[in-house]
């Protein structure tokens, strides 16, 4: 694998948004190249990059060929491959929709939904924007969101028009794509970037010649000590986490503590499943991907009136971003169904509404096989899966949505993996001064998925403390996480990502 194409989709840095709009904006953003593929992931949508590479990799010169094509091609070439879709029914509208929420005093989220470019609607990862209260008065605006007429109408009848402070709280840039335009909206506004934002893949500093913030726009770095930050007397504490997990790579996330109301604010940090699909991902187009992804196989008739069927279609799209190629899933991307036999059934598919023309090219399992192996890693090689002997996807879903040691949420399995765990001392450390320095945490508010979520000073720092101590039980839970555990391995045995070692992450000052 040419480094430069494995780190290109690995890396936050250099990532775009793939939202299923065509919305008014740079396409080169502050500081990154053009991106070769999106992420979520990291947390979403560069998981079906991962899931060729792992799937593939059945000699090093196959998995060289599998992930530098992915870059090329972009997210589409994988769509046309089958691991990931939409109803062709649904077309996005002029603007994306918004769902706000105010869930604790002096605490709005906003939510939107990023999809898979080119195809209307795909496998959608709700990202959020969470808006908080200064003690003094005021706002600070976390990870801005698409600034969209009826973002900005939801934001005045709120009243939070007030907005002191911008931040973006991480280097993965659909978490700060629209800061620029949210900038140029509040000009008397402070704008404020994780200090490794520009670094990649050349440092140029605070401005790129193209695209990007406006150079009247004074753009701060978040310092590492949260008592030299303006917000530091008004209410909001911050700490900020910074490893550096592959060549001239960077994980690096800022992570908030609004002391009144009790609320852990977080980007990629932690995540939380509900059973249910959030309120965002029930709106067009996102709707209809669910309904796509709802069946198990191509001739399956679903009742698309049913919550219960949205309900399926949410929880497996939601297995194939995290778990990345799930072991109850077989598909055309990972080689495991042909092209040739998933055209001949959509030929004869009773839903061809759904969308391609019946083209559906998943086969899932719903229930454990007599014959599974469910604490059973599953191999790279060929022919590693098959019909027979799957776990079921249901299964798949409660282990992943339990979290990790009772507390219901978890650092994303692809974060934690390839990413934070390559300093686990670094990260103990900023584990054990969450309760010190926050004891009195409520709720968390991550930027993906369900929030808020219940929680715990205690259940926050077991949650990312758990990473240090390698892949999360039980058994069957790791050997879920096959696909990524074995990309993992092929990466650091090429040498693409670093070994775990001391000095890698820091967060003090």
């Amino acid at each position: 694998m040419e480094q430069s194409a494995a780190l290109g989709f690995l890396s936050q840095v250099n990532v775009a948004p793939a939202h299923s709009y065509r919305t008014p904006g740079p396409t080169f953003h502050a500081g990154e190249a053009q991106p070769p593929a999106s992420r979520g992931q990291l947390l979403g949508l560069t998981a079906a990059c991962a899931a060729c590479a792992a799937c593939a990799a059945r000699t090093a010169r196959t998995a060289r060929s599998a992930c530098r094509a992915v870059p090329r091609r972009r997210l589409l070439g994988l769509a046309n491959l089958g691991l990931v879709g939409g109803g062709s029914a649904a077309r996005a509208a002029a603007e994306p929709p918004t769902v706000t929420k105010k869930i604790a005093e002096g605490v709005q989220i906003f939510d939107q939904a990023y999809g898979i470019p080119g195809l209307g609607v795909g496998a959608n990862i709700p990202i959020r924007m969470t808006v908080l209260s200064l003690e003094g008065g005021g706002y600070l605006v976390y990870n801005p969101c698409n600034p969209t007429a009826e973002c900005m109408k939801q934001l005045k009848d709120a009243g939070l028009t007030d907005v002191r402070y911008i931040v973006c709280g991480t280097v993965a840039i659909e978490h700060k794509y629209y800061a620029p335009q949210w900038a140029s909206r509040f000009p008397d506004a402070e704008v404020w970037v994780s200090p490794r934002t520009f670094s990649w893949p050349v440092d140029f500093g605070p401005y790129v010649p193209f695209g990007g913030f406006s150079r009247s726009t004074k753009l701060q770095q978040v310092p590492k000590d949260s008592t030299l930050a303006p917000w530091h007397d008004k209410g909001i504490d911050h700490l900020q986490l910074t490893v550096d997990y592959a060549p001239r790579t960077v994980f690096e996330e800022t992570m908030l503590f609004h002391k009144p109301s009790g609320t852990f604010v977080c980007t990629d940090m932690l995540i939380g499943l509900s059973d249910e699909p959030p309120e965002i991902l029930l709106l067009s187009p996102y709707k209809e991907g669910l309904l796509w992804f709802s069946r198990d196989e191509t001739l399956e008739k679903v009742d698309v009136q049913s919550s219960q069927t949205l309900k399926d279609g949410y929880q497996k799209s939601t297995l194939l971003l995290n778990n990345i190629n799930p072991r109850s899933l077989l598909s055309v991307a990972a080689g495991d169904l042909t092209v040739a036999d998933q055209l001949g059934l959509a030929f004869k598919s009773p839903q061809p509404e759904l969308g391609y023309f019946g083209w559906y090219p998943c086969n899932w399992q719903q229930a454990d096989s007599p014959c599974a192996k469910l604490d059973d890693r599953l191999s790279p090689a060929k022919n590693a899966k098959g019909f027979d002997c799957r776990p079921g996807w249901r299964g798949e879903w409660q282990r992943l949505a339990a979290g990790v040691e009772g507390t219901g949420f978890q650092v994303p399995s692809f974060v934690a993996e390839l990413q934070i765990s390559r300093d686990p001392e670094t990260l103990q450390s900023l584990a054990d001064e969450i309760p010190r320095r926050w004891p009195n945490i409520q709720r968390v508010v991550s930027s993906h998925f369900t929030s808020p979520l219940p929680a715990t000073s205690e259940s926050v720092r077991k949650a990312i403390s758990a990473v240090c101590r390698g892949p999360p039980g039980p058994a069957a839970r790791t050997a879920d996480l096959s696909s990524i555990l074995n990309f993992r391995d092929y990466l650091e045995k090429n040498e693409l990502i670093y070994k775990p070692q001391k000095g890698r992450g820091r967060w003090m000052a």
